[in-house]
């Protein structure tokens, strides 16, 4: 008799929770939109992303919305994901009646010039980000024979149609320079050569370095740390022509 009624307790307060939730969620449906606020996850203060310009666009779409659960959440998202300098996207409404909507912004890496004069940006995911009158990010640039111009409705380099361009190669060449704390300020500009060959423009002194193709990346670019460190602070940076790191486990130099 005692289980008898233990399980009808268990069942009646499974009830009771199952109903405060659903009254929860039609109270909430109803309840009147109160304001839309807008959270922008970047790196720095300033980006390609103004909030103002989102809320405005936000609220055109509203419209005469006044409750909650006309809100379409699915369409916000879908909508504000088109923009190309946006990398993820989460929009819900909280208990106060807000819509919130959380934007992860793009994090560009490189700043690419082809040689038909095409400007744009390569984000750390391989998307290509169009330039912006609002923002211009202060980046590693490659330059020189790139033929690669960017095709409507491909917006990532992964995408099967770049598989003969050096995009990759430029992104691989300019995240593997920004995980060391030295190169990415000795290091200006990557140059696909008329070889097809990489070379690197250093900021400080106007010798090439000889990067060669993207094998034993790594290995190459901690050779250049090393020569950094070893080398150049005490020989000065004027000293030579070229630093060429195409060879395994040496560095051969030629001196003005």
């Amino acid at each position: 008799m005692k289980r008898f009624f233990q399980i009808a307790l268990f069942s009646l307060s499974t009830i009771a929770i199952v109903a405060l939730l659903i009254y929860v969620y039609l109270n909430h449906e109803q309840q009147p939109l109160q304001k839309v606020m807008i959270h922008v996850a970047r790196e720095g203060k300033k980006g390609f992303l103004n909030k103002d310009e989102i809320i405005g666009y936000v609220e055109r779409h509203l419209n005469d919305t006044i409750r909650l659960k006309d809100v379409d959440l699915d369409f916000i998202e879908d909508s504000l994901a088109q923009t190309p300098w946006v990398d993820n996207i989460d929009a819900y409404t909280d208990i106060d009646g807000n819509l919130i909507i959380n934007i992860r912004e793009s994090k560009p890496v490189l700043r690419v010039f082809n040689q038909f004069g095409r400007s744009f940006y390569l984000d750390n995911k391989g998307k290509i980000l169009p330039l912006s009158q609002q923002y211009a990010p202060r980046l590693l640039i490659a330059n020189g024979y790139i033929q690669t111009n960017p095709m409507p409705g491909h917006h990532n380099i992964n995408d099967t149609i770049y598989k003969k361009s050096d995009l990759k190669k430029l992104l691989a060449i300019s995240k593997s320079i920004n995980q060391y704390k030295l190169l990415p300020s000795m290091v200006s500009e990557i140059y696909l050569n008329s070889q097809y060959e990489f070379d690197l423009i250093p900021t400080i002194g106007d010798q090439i370095i000889r990067l060669g193709d993207t094998t034993n990346l790594t290995h190459k670019l901690e050779n250049l740390v090393i020569f950094y460190k070893k080398s150049m602070v005490y020989e000065g940076w004027d000293n030579y022509k070229t630093i060429n790191l195409k060879y395994k486990n040496q560095i051969v130099c030629t001196k003005k």
